[in-house]
């Protein structure tokens, strides 16, 4: 009994990690900074362009969310979305925007957001 109770967290949280990620993309591709706070966890490290510092949550939100409201979303892709293990995944992807196209980078531990970076893309 044990045994099955131990696979079917197992099961459980490898499921549930792909799920947040969905809900992630879907609050970028969105701009909806109110969704994506939702993940965020109490201290995260934000660097959006060049200013990078450690945040909390409320201040993780108000810096996202000034963000959208400069850069409409248009578009928001994974390039590379990779679990390294059961706790911490990281997510990449290209996010085009009314002015320009910049890379986004996210760590994820035990689904919370840790770090989320916004950087010009020189392509």
């Amino acid at each position: 009994m044990k045994l099955v109770l131990s696979i079917f967290f197992f099961i459980s949280s490898f499921f549930s990690a792909f799920d947040v990620t969905d809900d992630v993309v879907s609050a970028i591709k969105g701009g909806k900074s109110s969704e994506l706070v939702k993940f965020f966890d109490e201290k995260l490290t934000v660097k959006i362009l060049n200013q990078e510092d450690l945040l909390s949550k409320a201040q993780a939100e108000a810096n996202v969310k000034y963000f959208f409201e400069k850069h409409t979303i248009k578009n928001f892709s994974v390039s590379q979305s990779r679990t390294v293990n059961t706790n911490v995944q990281f997510v990449s992807g290209s996010l085009e925007t009314s002015n320009g196209k910049f890379r986004v980078s996210i760590l994820l531990r035990r689904n919370l957001i840790s770090q989320f970076r916004i950087e010009n893309d020189n392509e």
